[in-house]
């Protein structure tokens, strides 16, 4: 039976946002810039007409996995700046996020900052006299090196910014190998991309971008009219701003502001468990509210282009077709929820038999796992597919408070599923295919198969490192202890230590240990058996009701390690709507190139047979 819930209004124009728990108000509208070749993506924070000032601010990001983890902290950081009477633009730099391109293209140092110095000239012309940038990591780099270049950029605070983009490198290396468990290896023998470039959790810097970053060298950028320039210069937690860079920047004559950057490390931990920096947050309110009015340079105002041109969707090319990107926002019982929505721009695309919804990572938002989602919603839609990327409830774009999710069991409550299937009435509204792909990892992966369950639209599956068929915290706590028994043989005890230490799994760890014992005395039943039967009900609901899956594995998933100990992978011929692969990797997230290439290559085929067999349904 397919399950139905009331529509609410729905729009692919932006309207006003409400607050969640800890947000503040603004008006989120999310556009693209056009910049050259490129489409930037960018969401614009207004104030309340009466609250307005003339000051903007353009919010620059850090590269990668920092960014997937900033995210929250850069939006709430827009929104809060917003409040107190500031138009803020927050934007994906070319080839990243939302953006159009990719890493891989050439010349990505100059298109960086060639965005971020268009995107002050965007924002000067929507009624502000004086810009102020917020870079942190690269994204500081790029607003100091655009202020340099010329850029309608009049003051900039710089956090956890290095003089030199050989330090950056050095750092984004360090951190990528510590979270692949490797922080002793040498970088010179580490895999990287077939260019010779680096892969970073995931993420890829071309040879010729690592060169172009090892060669910049901040002090050597001068700094016009610096006398009439503010900085503020922020260290990280308790480690001091580069003295390089600062240096250069008291001996360019800035007013210049150095202070400690409380959060930073928190901020960054992981797109889990990240915390918003208030502190900074509420220190760069306090510096912006004494800023001058009125530019340092009114004549300066384009770096000698025009204003870049906005809208609320992008054409781009997807290999030899060009598809059309945009917002896609809908309500959900009071809460916004947001996604990107590509299609084919051919007047057929109605012709296409299904259309597919890319559910979150986890924590990370829309963009998938290493900005895979972007990449597959793209191809996709360039064959003919409809394809939403959708952030859930506190995730991404959305509202909602995202502190719920620290503790890991928030992603398995029960009030996930409405919002799915919310969103896939919103597209069949558009006059869009009302029959749907979905596809997810873990803990969407999940969401995805309790939406084909409870929804006959739902025609096909792909559950990328799925945890469970069944969520249960107690079968949580028995692979808790599985695990951590490995790590210990193996000596990974940095391993066991932040499992302990997670918050929640030992209070789990306990009520857990207690609903044993208390069903020892009371005779209770296995939980495992219990699950097994389950299991085997939801599959052959799924066989039943031929829903397409595609059951996507890397090596270490317990999922993976219960069905070969189990006999399971022989079950599995039972259900011949059900293909089980394996990804060729002990990577939950299977951050190297040649992982996502396998990845990608099982998704297609997928898709191919996903809309084959739809078309075969819709035949008879």
């Amino acid at each position: 039976m397919t399950a139905r819930h009331p529509r609410h209004g729905s729009s692919l124009i932006t309207k006003d946002v409400a607050p969640a728990a800890g947000e503040v108000a603004a008006r989120a509208h999310p556009l693209y810039l056009t910049i050259g070749a490129d489409r930037v993506f960018a969401v614009l924070d207004l104030p309340e007409e009466a609250a307005r000032t003339r000051i903007g601010v353009v919010i620059v990001p850090p590269f990668g996995w920092d960014e997937l983890c900033a995210h929250r902290s850069m939006r709430r950081w827009a929104r809060t700046l917003a409040a107190n009477g500031r138009p803020t633009l927050r934007i994906d730099l070319p080839g990243t996020g939302d953006s159009t391109g990719s890493p891989r293209e050439p010349h990505r140092l100059a298109t960086w900052t060639t965005a971020v110095a268009q995107a002050a000239v965007w924002l000067r012309t929507q009624d502000c006299d004086r810009i102020a940038a917020i870079g942190v990591g690269l994204g500081g780099m790029l607003a100091l090196r655009a202020l340099s270049l010329g850029a309608p950029i009049d003051d900039l605070l710089l956090w956890a910014v290095p003089a030199r983009g050989s330090s950056l490198l050095r750092e984004l290396h360090t951190f990528a190998q510590m979270a692949a468990g490797k922080p002793d290896e040498d970088p010179t023998t580490s895999p990287s991309p077939e260019d010779g470039g680096l892969e970073i959790s995931g993420f890829v810097l071309t040879a010729e971008t690592v060169a172009e970053l090892t060669a910049l060298d901040l002090t050597t950028a001068p700094i016009p009219d610096a006398a009439r320039r503010r900085v503020l210069l922020l260290g990280r937690d308790s480690l001091a701003p580069d003295r390089r860079l600062r240096s250069h920047l008291e001996h360019s004559g800035v007013a210049l502001t150095v202070a400690d950057g409380p959060g930073y490390g928190e901020m960054l931990t992981h797109p889990q468990l990240a915390e918003t920096p208030s502190e900074v947050i509420a220190r760069s309110v306090a510096w912006l509210e004494a800023a001058p009015h009125g530019a340092v340079r009114a004549a300066v105002v384009s770096n000698g282009r025009g204003a870049p041109a906005s809208a609320a969707h992008a054409e781009m090319p997807s290999g030899a077709v060009t598809i059309s990107e945009t917002a896609f926002e809908f309500d959900c019982d009071g809460q916004m929820l947001v996604g990107i929505l590509a299609t084919p721009l051919a007047s057929d695309a109605s012709a296409a038999p299904i259309t597919a919804v890319l559910l979150n990572a986890g924590a990370v938002r829309r963009i998938g796992p290493n900005r895979m989602w972007v990449e597959t919603a793209r191809r996709w839609a360039a064959l003919g597919v409809p394809t939403l990327r959708l952030d859930a409830v506190a995730l991404g774009d959305s509202d909602g408070d995202e502190r719920r999710y620290h503790r890991t069991s928030e992603f398995y409550r029960d009030d996930h599923l409405a919002p799915v299937i919310k969103a896939l009435d919103e597209l069949e509204a558009h006059g869009l295919p009302g029959r749907f792909l979905l596809a997810g990892l873990c803990s969407s992966a999940y969401w995805s198969l309790r939406a084909a369950l409870a929804d006959d639209r739902v025609r096909a599956l792909i559950l990328v490192n799925l945890w469970s068929f069944v969520w249960s915290e107690e079968l949580a706590v028995a692979r808790d202890a599985r695990r951590a028994r490995a790590l210990l043989r193996s000596g990974a005890w940095r391993d066991v230590a932040r499992i302990a230490m997670e918050e929640g799994r030992i209070a789990r760890l306990m009520r857990t240990k207690l609903r044993q014992l208390s069903r020892k005395g009371a005779g209770g039943g296995d939980l495992l058996a219990r699950i097994a039967v389950e299991t085997e009900a939801i599959l052959s609901q799924l066989r039943d009701t031929d829903v397409q899956t595609l059951l996507l594995l890397s090596g270490g998933e317990m999922l993976a390690e219960d069905l070969e100990a189990d006999g399971g992978l022989d079950q599995l011929r039972r259900w011949p709507n059900l293909r089980y692969e394996r990804i060729p990797i002990d990577d939950h997230i299977f951050r190297p190139v040649w992982a996502q290439r396998h990845v990608h290559e099982a998704f297609d085929r997928a898709l191919v047979r996903a809309s084959d067999r739809q078309r075969q349904v819709e035949v008879r």
